[in-house]
Parts: structure tokens; C-alpha cells; sequence
């Protein structure tokens, strides 16, 4: 199925490892806040901004994972690492070369 929405983002955004940055910051964001609510320092603003940053990793591990197939399609042909069921075979050497 496509993907009709377009998120108004910079294209180096949407390159896994970048994707997968983002999200790691916003893990450590989220973090800061939610581990005030967990001392019992409840305000709104950590709710908010704790959960909201839960989100926001949540969509950016999204778009890193959905690109991790196409980007070690270019990487390397996947041909010889596919099996007859149709799963993905990673060699051990495979990004050490």
C-alpha cells in the first residue's frame, strides 16, 4: 500500500541512521521528564512533554526502520541473501567490507 502522507521534513531526516538519532534524543528527552513524574514531581508540563517526546521517538524509529530495507538494498545487492521463504539472511561479514 502507499504511503500518501508526506511529512514536510528535509530528505537527510529520513536516512535510517539520522532517523534513528533523532529518536535516540528523544528517548533521553523523554526520559528527563518522565523520571520527574516517577519522583513525584507531577506537573503538566512533564506529562506533556515526557509523553510527547515518547511520540515523537515513536515516529522517527518508525521512519528509520521503514527505510533500513531500501538502504541495504543500495548498500549491497540482497539477491544472494534472501532465502526460498523469502526472509532476509544478513552474512556475518556482510558490513565489514
Amino acid at each position: 500500500m502507499p504511503f500518501k502522507f508526506v511529512l514536510p521534513l528535509p530528505r537527510f531526516v529520513f536516512h535510517p541512521l539520522t532517523a534513528g538519532t533523532i529518536a535516540a534524543i528523544h528517548i533521553y528527552l523523554a526520559y528527563g521528564h518522565l523520571a520527574m513524574l516517577a519522583t513525584g514531581h507531577v506537573e503538566w508540563v512533564h506529562m506533556w512533554k515526557g509523553f510527547g517526546a515518547l511520540l515523537g521517538a515513536y515516529v522517527f524509529a518508525a521512519l528509520a526502520s521503514r527505510r533500513i530495507p531500501r538502504f541495504v538494498q543500495h548498500a549491497r545487492p540482497v539477491s544472494n541473501c534472501v532465502s526460498e521463504q523469502g526472509r532476509l539472511h544478513i552474512p556475518e561479514n556482510f558490513f565489514r567490507s
